[in-house]
């Protein structure tokens, strides 16, 4: 009896293996599937909207728009880093993130000084650009006097007067046309217009014994008083 077993024992033993392996195969290939990973690759560009090498007031605030795009595609969510390379300008912020259409923002300030070159750096994965502003001369917003405000003169001798004109940030404005009043005696021009340094001239003569208020004037922006004492 235990010989005519034998055969069949190992023929179901067989079966049974083959049935094993199989059922190992099939359930590793449906794990392969399951875990198989899914990458989307580096982020490949960085563009703005601001045209490279262009120029803008000194100390003024630009609006930078940073786009984010892989394959051609907006990138939400993407990190975007943001440094003044050169310039001395101000950021609002160091770092953020792109909208969902994959739009980054940052307000750059300009360094103070004009003729300057402004260098912003952006990066995003692997995309970079840099955006180049020059900054120029501002329009003409303060008078800073030269010469003393403060002046005794005898009659008749003719007192030069000096004034210069600056941007903002503090730069000379030349071309400025400058205004000119009195309160009494006379001027040599009632205008003038300021040198490559900023500075507009004016001569003050009275042959009147007297306290005289000289004025410079920027329409509708600034006015300097010189007191002028006449004896």
């Amino acid at each position: 009896m235990q010989r005519r077993l034998t055969p069949f024992i190992a023929f179901i033993t067989f079966v049974a293996f083959i049935a094993t392996a199989g059922l190992a195969s099939c359930l590793g290939g449906s794990s392969n599937e399951v875990s198989a990973p899914t990458t989307t690759g580096p982020y490949s560009a960085v563009s703005t909207e601001l045209k490279d090498s262009t120029s803008a007031p000194a100390a003024s605030i630009i609006l930078v728009k940073a786009h984010v795009t892989h394959d051609g595609a907006a990138v939400p969510a993407a990190p975007v880093k943001f440094t003044v390379a050169t310039g001395h300008g101000l950021l609002s912020v160091d770092s953020t993130s792109t909208d969902t259409l994959g739009v980054a923002t940052v307000l750059w300030t300009l360094g103070d000084t004009a003729s300057e070159v402004n260098t912003l750096s952006i990066v995003s994965g692997d995309g970079a650009d840099s955006l180049h502003v020059v900054a120029v001369v501002g329009s003409p917003s303060y008078l800073i006097p030269i010469t003393a405000t403060t002046n005794d003169v005898p009659s008749g001798t003719p007192l030069a007067l000096q004034i210069r004109v600056t941007d903002r940030p503090g730069n000379p404005v030349p071309g400025a046309t400058v205004f000119w009043t009195t309160s009494g005696g006379t001027l040599g021009a009632p205008s003038s217009v300021t040198d490559a340094t900023g500075i507009a001239r004016a001569t003050f003569t009275s042959t009147q014994a007297g306290t005289y208020t000289v004025s410079a004037v920027l329409p509708e922006t600034a006015t300097r008083e010189f007191q002028v004492t006449v004896h």
